[in-house]
């Protein structure tokens, strides 16, 4: 049952700050993995990996989790830059 989810189509869902989604590719041989995350500015960035069918779920969660914080330390610096010029 795990693999049947793990390769279903997700329509994003805000969760901690952060939105993403997962999207089977029209063969079901791989899956897309979409995260977003908005700045303050309420600006879109997003980061997407794919993975085949095959993948070891614990390598698809850490290759995850090492994105979200890439995509949470790149807007939070946007977020930093803009309130410092704000302040200045």
């Amino acid at each position: 049952m795990a693999d049947r989810n793990r390769f279903t189509r997700r329509a994003p869902k805000r969760n901690q700050g952060l939105s993403w989604g997962r999207y089977p590719t029209d063969d079901s041989s791989a899956v897309v993995y979409r995260i977003f995350r908005r700045e303050l500015t309420g600006k879109l960035h997003m980061e997407a990996r794919t993975f085949f069918t095959g993948t070891e779920p614990a390598h698809i969660a850490k290759v995850l989790r090492s994105l979200k914080r890439q995509l949470r330390d790149r807007v939070d610096e946007i977020d930093l830059t803009a309130l410092e010029e704000q302040a200045a």
